[in-house]
């Protein structure tokens, strides 16, 4: 089948294999199939990556869905990383792996 133009697809599911904190999770969840562009067009309009609320208000233009306890809100997002620091770090890089295209083999 060939690659054809714009007909990529809108979502991505995933499942992240996160550590840390002494635990080890998979958390799973669907990414938007955001192109560069449009990424960095919302990190430029977000700021500073040190200035609240910056990384939950990118996850949630990155994540559309995904199975957890946190709601998938400004408050959801924000209580995870506080009970988990450095996780929606950890899901902006996951984005970027899940989108990447690979080689599987030659």
């Amino acid at each position: 089948m060939a690659i054809k133009k714009g007909n990529a697809p809108k979502t991505i599911p995933a499942k992240l294999e996160l550590t840390g904190g002494g635990e080890e999770n998979t958390l799973s969840l669907t990414f938007h199939n955001r192109k560069p562009s449009e990424f960095t067009e919302k990190v430029e309009e977000l700021g500073l990556p040190d200035a609240p609320p910056f990384f939950p208000s990118l996850v949630l233009f990155l994540v559309k869905e995904w199975d957890t306890d946190y709601s998938l809100s400004l408050e959801g997002v924000t209580e995870m990383e506080d009970e988990r620091p450095g996780i929606l770090v950890s899901i902006v890089q996951g984005f970027h792996e899940t989108r990447k295209v690979k080689l599987q083999g030659n």
